[in-house]
């Protein structure tokens, strides 16, 4: 799973630092607190990525982080993509309603024993900001802001020992490709790959 994330103030991506100057003044419309650096957790506001409804082109807007669930009432922040699509939660959104969480790192925590763990730092290895792929829904949320969740597979052979779950991180340059109602779900998941550096903290 996925419980926190990291936006830095020093991002190297202009383009993204642009767009989320942009949500945050839709924050400010909707009165809402969204955060554009620093740790995010489960219930905040952060920039999220998705296609624009009037011009079809990628943008960034104020979403919240995770939801209740509607019978359950549980929070949900992370969904398993490989059951993504068999609920009925998301079977509208993973293919008209995906979304790029943009991060600078995230974060998980390993097991050591049965009262510690040691917390460790997930980054690109070209230091670039990573693409979290997730799915949003909207809501009747008094802020009237769609909630995303962040999607998670099988950790990759090399960081499995620290943690059996990890994001689906999308490649920037296949952002489009991930955003497009008319790309197969499971097949581009699949195929993607982000190289990735672990640090403890």
């Amino acid at each position: 799973m996925c419980g926190r994330y990291q936006l830095a103030s020093d991002l190297k991506d202009g383009w993204l630092k642009e767009q989320i100057e942009k949500a945050f003044s839709l924050s400010k419309r909707f009165n809402v607190n969204m955060k554009t650096e620093g740790e995010i957790r489960p219930t905040d506001i952060a920039p999220v990525l998705a296609p624009s409804s009037l011009h079809r082109t990628m943008g960034a807007f104020p979403m919240q982080w995770g939801f209740t669930h509607p019978t359950r009432g549980m929070l949900v922040f992370n969904t398993r993509m490989e059951t993504a699509p068999e609920k009925d939660l998301f079977v509208t959104s993973v293919d008209e309603r995906r979304c790029l969480i943009p991060a600078s790192r995230y974060f998980e925590w390993k097991k050591l024993d049965a009262n510690r763990k040691q917390r460790y730092a997930f980054s690109s290895e070209d230091g670039e900001p990573l693409y979290l792929a997730g799915l949003y829904i909207r809501t009747s949320d008094v802020h009237r802001l769609p909630c995303f969740t962040i999607l998670t597979q099988d950790a990759e052979k090399s960081i499995r020992g620290i943690h059996p779950r990890m994001p689906v991180l999308v490649p920037r340059d296949r952002a489009a490709e991930w955003l497009s109602p008319d790309t197969d779900f499971h097949e581009l998941i699949c195929s993607l790959r982000v190289p990735l550096t672990a640090k403890p903290e």
